[in-house]
């Protein structure tokens, strides 16, 4: 299996003072931490044990992951008043990474993704779905190649002001194009709105010639 590669748009935490909302005294796991085990192993406790390599497999440059445009964060307010007095409940995006594989017909693309949970003024401790949508963008034409949606449960305990939340995608597969499917494709990781994943308008990071 390919090494584990951070995507240049990983973000931190988007639960900074300027949201307003209560501080995050929160406890648990670190989900960064989550995340690599869940990515090398698909556990977030593995054994040492190292993967094996398939037949015919074909190394390849694995994409970056970026956050959609306005995608780090997302508010779910208490009624129609959207003052930070009146958020309940706020997601926010901490790392992503991605490892791929590819037998020469496709590229099979592994997304992780980890972040936190966080209580608002008006919110309080529970049981949440997180709701995630994943783009990966075909870059010759800025077509979608493949547009995943997901749940990723997670719980705040009582006493608690946030939680972490972490998974790992099933293998998403795309046409191969060439070895260097970075340059092929870009991965784009948001909060699902009930909209479009809209990519952000960033420079693409090239691979060294």
């Amino acid at each position: 299996m390919p090494s584990m590669k951070t995507g240049s748009g990983a973000l931190a935490l988007a639960m900074t003072a300027a949201l307003g909302l209560a501080g995050c005294g929160g406890k648990g796991e670190d989900p960064g931490n989550t995340l690599g085990n869940l990515l090398a192993y698909n556990t977030a406790n593995p054994p040492p044990v190292a993967p094996a390599s398939g037949k015919g497999a074909v190394n390849v440059e694995c994409p970056i992951v970026v956050v959609a445009d306005s995608g780090s964060a997302y508010r779910i307010y208490s009624g129609a008043d959207k003052s930070n007095a009146n958020v309940k409940t706020q997601y926010s995006l901490g790392d992503l990474s991605r490892d791929c594989s590819s037998d020469g017909a496709s590229v099979n693309i592994r997304i992780g993704i980890s972040g936190y949970v966080q209580a608002g003024p008006a919110g309080g401790a529970g049981s949440f779905v997180v709701p995630i949508k994943v783009l990966i963008q075909r870059d010759s034409d800025k077509q979608p190649a493949a547009v995943k949606t997901y749940r990723i449960n997670a719980a705040i305990p009582q006493g608690d002001t946030q939680a972490p939340f972490a998974m790992v995608t099933e293998p998403i597969s795309v046409p191969f194009i060439s070895k260097q499917a970075d340059d092929d494709y870009s991965i784009y990781v948001g909060f699902d709105q009930g909209g479009p994943a809209k990519p952000e308008k960033v420079a693409r990071r090239r691979r060294a010639k």
